[in-house]
């Protein structure tokens, strides 16, 4: 049976993605909401990782907005990019190692002390190497902003380096993708053409994505191999819309 399924992401190539692998995993065609960024790009919380952030920080009540939504939202899914954890300062206000008098007593994005004054360090001494430490602390940075009472149907999602890992899994045989940082800058778009479709330059096409989408959708079996934490997605999915335990 059908979903209603809340979608929380950096951005409209992000909410393609996550439709179709979604759509994979439960094998239906579910009803997408895009809780965040709002259609027009210029909804309060603003887009990219820090509307994603903001959006968990100031929605209040989730777990009532989940059923105050009509249609009533089945899941949330909430995506925010690796590259986030392994380049900005605010996501480490408030490790251990980060020593600051404003520490806990102000949302880091609404913190006026940045770059050179913000105390905060990365790569931060205080997470495991690699895209597990990432992922962890990605979920934890925003679960922590949700102060959800009940993440039973809410799922996060830090894909790394970024969503683009999932496309390059999908259609390329490489080891370690998710090591690879920009990957739509370093293999994507550095040429021209990927796998014979036309990228133009940095700029990421809606159109361009969907087949991009279609191709991780298709080939997720495989993709989950690749990237741990499409598979922690894969499971995390399944635990909320199948009642499959991990």
């Amino acid at each position: 049976m059908s979903k209603v399924i809340g979608i929380v992401s950096e951005g409209p190539t992000d909410y393609l993605v996550l439709k179709a692998v979604i759509d994979k995993i439960t094998g239906e065609t579910n009803r997408y909401l895009s809780l965040q960024p709002e259609r027009d790009m210029l909804g309060r919380f603003g887009n990219g990782w820090k509307g994603v952030w903001r959006w968990c920080e100031e929605t209040e009540e989730i777990n009532t907005l989940m059923k105050a939504v009509q249609p009533q939202i089945d899941a949330i899914v909430i995506q925010m990019d690796g590259d986030v954890i392994r380049k900005e300062k605010e996501v480490h206000c408030l490790c251990d190692s980060t020593v600051c008098k404003y520490k806990g007593a102000v949302f880091p994005l609404h913190c006026d002390k940045h770059d050179i004054e913000c105390p905060a360090v990365v790569p931060c001494k205080d997470h495991v190497d690699g895209s597990i430490g990432i992922m962890e602390h990605g979920e934890n940075v925003l679960a922590l902003a949700l102060k959800a009472d009940d993440m039973s149907h809410i799922a996060i999602t830090i894909p790394c380096d970024s969503t683009d890992a999932w496309v390059v899994a999908a259609y390329d045989d490489l080891d370690n993708i998710e090591d690879y940082e920009d990957p739509w800058r370093t293999i994507i778009a550095k040429k021209k053409y990927y796998h014979g479709i036309r990228v133009r330059g940095d700029k990421k096409n809606v159109l361009t994505y969907a087949i991009f989408s279609n191709m991780v959708a298709e080939r997720w079996n495989e993709v989950t191999q690749k990237c741990i934490s499409a598979m922690k997605l894969d499971q995390e999915v399944k635990r909320i819309l199948l009642n499959e335990n991990k």
